[in-house]
């Protein structure tokens, strides 16, 4: 087997895994029981912030996010659950976009080259030195879910440092709101 089949089928699982997963979260429900892992994460002290950003990190990667920054605002408070999911939330889109670009992105080139794709084809080349904007107003505007756009991106000519300034300042304002939801929820009950 090459090395551009293996990558090709690695790509392919990493993208059925992921809505797999998703889709399995969906249907069972958005049972993540905050005040359980608040307990447990209390249990590592110092160390709860780190847990939860890796927690974070990995979890958001197969399963929505919405549920995880409640929790940071429910655990953390506005300031350092926003501080905590940010992170969390940056290093998880950096890992769906570098895993994307390192096992799919050759195969999705070689499949833009058909003629029929001429305009997508060319959609991706402008995006090598315009992408900065469009991803900020994609990460602004839910078009579509978090990881199918890093996905998206990490097969494009997107260059990284404007997919993670992008995604970095387009995804915040919505997060704080959701981070803030937690924090409001704490003050409710």
């Amino acid at each position: 087997m090459n090395w551009q089949r293996l990558n090709k089928i690695v790509f392919i699982a990493f993208i059925f895994l992921i809505i797999g997963l998703f889709i399995a979260f969906e249907v069972s429900g958005y049972e993540i029981d905050s005040r359980g892992m608040g307990q447990y994460l209390n249990n590592f002290g110092i160390w709860a912030p780190l847990l939860f950003i890796i927690i974070y990190t990995i979890g958001t990667i197969f399963i929505p996010a919405t549920p995880f920054m409640i929790i940071a605002g429910i655990l953390f408070g506005f300031k350092f659950g926003v501080v905590y999911m940010f992170i969390g939330s940056l290093l998880s889109a950096i890992l769906v976009f570098h895993t994307s670009r390192k096992f799919g992105k050759s195969w999705v080139e070689k499949i833009l080259e058909h003629r029929y794709l001429a305009h997508l084809n060319e959609y991706n080349q402008k995006l090598e030195s315009e992408a900065f904007w469009h991803i900020i107003i994609l990460r602004t505007t839910p078009i579509m879910p978090f990881n199918a756009l890093s996905i998206l991106l990490g097969v494009s000519k997107v260059k990284t440092r404007d997919y993670v300034i992008g995604t970095a300042i387009g995804f915040l304002p919505s997060a704080m709101l959701t981070v803030y939801l937690g924090t409001f929820v704490t003050r409710i009950i």
